[in-house]
């Protein structure tokens, strides 16, 4: 089975791929502070169909334009609001995602930068994005729920893990930068191509898509690779979401087991 993801890792690890996916806005950016910002706005949008989640990214990433750091430590409230005015992904407004960029400035200031956060958020003995997404959410000036959830319940907080994702793993796809937290400490951001690759080979045990789902497909990833469990997650992602020999990859995978 290793040897198959691992083709299948070969294959999709590729700058190319990643212009299909909202990781693609981070690799325009060589400072740290501002794929962190890019890094939070493209994942908290990162839901509804590809090509929508693209647009609507993309356009947040051009009004904050070559610095976006200091773009939103130079903003006004009144000025994201006014500039955001508009704009509407599903079911997230301007003033939300102008709230979270708001959100943005308010921790730049206080810590740094959103790595200095969550290297606070490990020294509480919990899960450090239960800390760090309610430091987001308790800055914004309006209720950014929809863009951040609340990790203390039993959401697999796919958004905020696939965040953490691009931040701390680093290849062709992922810009990585972090070095506060270690690959093998990530859960695998349980979107639904990842639910059916996890329930297929009989990983997930789960019959709902929660956090103890993703922890369930986390673990069998890491007896495959416990330095780096989520290795192969962009891969099957988009093979699921190309729909293109997705049957036929899982059916050889349990042909594995």
């Amino acid at each position: 089975m290793r040897d198959l993801l691992e083709k299948l890792y070969d294959a999709y690890n590729d700058i190319q791929k990643a212009e299909e996916d909202p990781v693609r806005f981070l690799h325009d950016f060589e400072d740290l502070n501002a794929r962190e910002v890019v890094g939070i706005i493209a994942s908290s949008l990162a839901f509804g169909r590809v090509s929508q989640i693209i647009a609507s990214v993309g356009s947040v990433v051009s009004l904050l334009g070559d610095d976006p750091v200091g773009f939103v430590m130079s903003s006004s409230v009144e000025y994201l609001i006014a500039n955001l005015d508009g704009f509407k992904h599903r079911w997230v407004s301007g003033k939300e995602v102008a709230g979270l960029l708001y959100a943005c400035k308010k921790l730049l200031t206080k810590y740094g930068s959103f790595q200095a956060l969550y290297e606070t958020c490990k020294h509480t003995g919990k899960d450090p994005l239960i800390g760090f997404a309610l430091s987001i959410r308790n800055e914004s000036f309006c209720d950014i729920s929809a863009l951040i959830p609340d990790a203390s319940k039993n959401s697999p907080c796919k958004r905020l893990r696939l965040f953490l994702k691009w931040m701390v793993r680093k290849d062709n796809v992922d810009p990585g930068g972090w070095m506060v937290e270690s690959p093998s400490n990530l859960l695998v951001p349980l979107d639904v191509h990842m639910w059916r690759v996890g329930k297929n080979l009989g990983w997930i045990k789960r019959q709902v898509p929660d956090l103890k789902a993703a922890v369930e497909l986390t673990q069998a990833f890491k007896a495959i690779r416990p330095d780096d469990p989520l290795r192969y997650d962009f891969a099957l992602s988009h093979v699921g979401m190309e729909g293109i020999e997705f049957e036929e990859i899982l059916s050889a995978l349990k042909g594995c087991l």
